[in-house]
């Protein structure tokens, strides 16, 4: 199997303060940033769906279908699945489960099957020695825009490793017990977004009509609560996973789910607990706030050039410094050149920058200096000396370097690091992954439908959709947006609204110390403005972007954190933890 954890991939914003293509006129007045209303708790008057059956007949899917345009007639939109048994030994006990792949309807809020607008396909993992009731479960998600969920599954999160390589990419290679599975804590539901996996929309939708912050999380909304009704999940407490766009996704999915609360669940339930919490790894909450196409800070960047310079003997700041303590000088050396942005590195117009006050400043002792110290964490560039010019020191023409940037001068010597993990380089005259928009078809995912599963679907599985990402919207539903402009391709407002609406909510977010595509630096300052500092941990290992086990060096750490997750009461425990994240001025 080919792993291509999919990134978050650098997309262009499209976002504008007058609204976008997101509405849903089935949904009911937005209650976004008002307090939450309290309804009486009433018996819904439809009846339990029954499980969609083992096997239906659904036409062939050709990968055309998967375009913007692409659609299924209601004719084949079809709920199917399969199901089978197994058992897994973990942390010394013998846990059977049961393993589900299929595929469900998801439809506007109170309109049952009537009114569809896409075939969801999921992979889920079942505890059969557990009450469901009491039974966590957890909805996975992957990045992109564009990526499917089956990256998570398989060594990962799910069950399931592979024990060797397969034969081609074509198959599963063979399986074994995944140790470091989250089974134990919650079961797992593996889903993958409209136009991929085997997702598409149902007539007279497109694909791309949930290309977009707000339709995406809509329709996904409508798919949980689908599954919670077609499985009875009602009463059992429930999470989002969201890795990379995944992690931007969750919040906005919090905020529907938790207005929605019960109302549209079809078996009578006194739990209030809609949502009980989000785990966001390696997030870009805010998209505005990178500077990668936007006139604003590399500060938030600052920290991780550092820790990458380290990792490669190329920064001389650390010296006998711990690596967290070396991790906290950088995040405040980032807050020194954020509070320097906006005196000398964008001048009066930040969208036209002047040279001018940075070419004087950097003729000053204390600029001669931040030169010097730019080198010291970084590694890029030299010590300053008289006559020194762009051409030794990129730093004296580019100030705010984005990490794109960073990655090309750093060893031009050796090659262009990984933007994904800066620990490595990339191929030569190799396109980085983070950039690449070609479409993935995972025949190895249906291989191991059939064979651990017995599901056997005509689609192609897609497990990436390189259409997707570049035709994105990130603009918010004018219906949703109220007041709250910031939320142009900015999830921190439904998360501080998610954590208002649910005081209980738990949230955690996770980040590699070398990922240059969602530094966690930024994550820090983006909640830190958003005031939720004490309120949501930030745990930053050694690894890289998604920080799955394949990339990260302290993944017993990060699975001891899920553990505490799940078990604890509330995250802020952990929260209160956090290393400062030295705000940023004028943001």
């Amino acid at each position: 199997m080919n792993f291509r954890l999919c990134w978050l991939l650098l997309a262009v914003f499209l976002a504008s303060c007058d609204g976008g293509s997101d509405s849903d006129s089935a949904d009911a007045t937005p209650t976004f940033n008002q307090p939450a209303p309290v309804k009486p708790q009433q018996a819904p008057t439809s009846t339990v769906p029954a499980p969609p059956p083992a096997s239906i007949p659904v036409k062939p899917i050709t990968a055309a279908d998967y375009d913007p345009d692409g659609r299924l007639d209601h004719s084949d939109a079809r709920e199917v699945s399969a199901a089978k048994a197994h058992t897994i030994a973990l942390k010394g006990t013998s846990i059977p489960f049961t393993a589900t792949a299929g595929q469900l309807i998801a439809s506007k809020p109170g309109s049952g099957l009537f009114n569809a607008e896409a075939v969801i396909s999921y992979t889920a993992y079942t505890r059969d020695d557990q009450a469901r009731d009491a039974r966590p479960i957890t909805f996975v998600f992957n990045g992109g825009p564009g990526g499917s969920s089956a990256e998570l599954d398989i060594g990962f999160l799910g069950p399931m490793q592979e024990d060797g390589p397969a034969p081609s990419e074509d198959v599963i290679g063979p399986l074994k017990d995944n140790p470091n599975t989250i089974l134990d804590k919650t079961d797992l539901v593996f889903v993958d977004p409209v136009g991929t996996g085997n997702s598409l929309a149902i007539w007279p939708n497109r694909n791309s009509d949930f290309w977009g912050a707000d339709s995406d999380a809509k329709v996904l909304r409508d798919f949980i609560t689908r599954y919670v009704n077609v499985y009875n999940r009602q009463n059992s407490p429930k999470y989002i996973y969201g890795v990379s766009y995944g992690g931007f996704r969750a919040p906005i999915m919090a905020r529907l789910l938790l207005e929605s609360g019960t109302s549209q669940y079809t078996t009578f339930t006194t739990n209030k607990n809609v949502l009980s919490g989000l785990v966001l790894n390696s997030p870009s909450l805010n998209q505005t706030s990178g500077c990668y196409r936007f006139y604003t800070s590399c500060g938030g960047a600052i920290p991780t050039y550092a820790m990458v310079a380290d990792f490669h003997k190329k920064s001389t700041a650390r010296g006998n410094q711990g690596l967290e303590v070396f991790a906290t000088n950088a995040r405040a050396f980032g807050s020194e050149f954020s509070n320097l942005y906006y005196e000398v590195f964008s001048g009066t117009d930040a969208k036209v920058p002047d040279r001018k006050p940075w070419e004087d400043y950097i003729k000053k002792p204390e600029g001669i200096k931040f030169l010097d110290k730019l080198f010291a964490y970084t590694g890029v560039g030299k010590m300053y000396q008289p006559g020194d010019s762009s051409k030794n020191n990129p730093w004296i023409a580019t100030p705010n370097m984005d990490p794109d940037e960073f990655t090309h001068k750093f060893a031009p010597e050796t090659g262009d690091l990984l933007l994904g993990d800066g620990r490595y380089f990339d191929e030569p005259e190799a396109v980085d992954p983070a950039f690449d928009r070609t479409s993935d078809y995972f025949a190895w995912r249906k291989d191991y439908h059939a064979k651990f599963i017995g599901y056997e679907s005509q689609s192609p599985y897609v497990g990436f959709n390189g259409k997707i990402i570049d035709i994105w919207d990130y603009r918010p539903d004018p219906q949703t947006i109220g007041d709250n402009k910031e939320r142009a391709g900015n999830s921190v407002p439904d998360l501080t609204f998610s954590m208002t609406l649910n005081p209980d909510l738990k949230v955690m977010v996770q980040h590699g110390y070398y990922d240059l595509i969602t530094p966690f630096n930024r994550s820090e300052v983006d909640l830190q403005i958003g005031g939720l500092t004490y309120k949501v941990p930030v745990k930053v290992y050694e690894g890289g972007h998604g920080v799955a086990p394949f990339y990260t060096r302290s993944y017993a750490t990060l699975m001891q954190d899920l553990d505490a997750f799940y078990d604890g009461p509330s995250a802020t425990m952990f929260a209160a933890s956090n290393p400062p994240a030295f705000e940023q001025v004028k943001q």
